[in-house]
C-alpha cells in the first residue's frame, strides 16, 4: 500500500488559541501491515513508513513562532480512525 498524504488540521490549544496545520507526506506499507491497518489494528513506525512535512498558521501571539516553522513528522503509532502519533522535528 502506497498513499500520498494531504491533510488539514485545526488545533485548539489549552489557552483556546487556534493553530491551523497542513501537511503532505507519504505512507508505505507491505501487504501484511496494510491489511492490519485496514482492520483497524495499531501499526508502529517499524511496520510502515509514514512521513509528513507540516507547516503551521496562527494569529496567536504566544504561538506565532510556528508561522515560520517547517517541520518533518515521522509516525510513531497509528490506528486507522482513532489516532495518529508523530514525532515532529523543526528543520533549521
Amino acid at each position: 500500500m502506497r498513499l500520498r498524504l494531504d491533510a488539514r488540521v485545526t488545533i485548539e490549544t489549552d489557552e483556546h488559541d487556534t493553530i491551523y496545520m497542513s501537511y503532505n507526506g507519504r505512507m508505505n506499507c507491505d501487504k501484511e501491515n496494510a491489511n492490519r491497518f485496514a482492520k483497524g489494528e495499531v501499526i508502529k513506525a517499524g511496520d510502515c513508513y509514514l512521513v509528513s512535512a507540516p507547516t503551521f498558521q496562527t494569529k496567536s501571539e504566544k504561538y506565532s513562532w510556528l508561522n515560520d516553522v517547517q517541520a518533518i513528522g515521522k509516525m510513531v503509532e497509528y490506528k486507522n480512525g482513532d489516532h495518529l502519533i508523530y514525532d515532529l522535528f523543526v528543520v533549521k
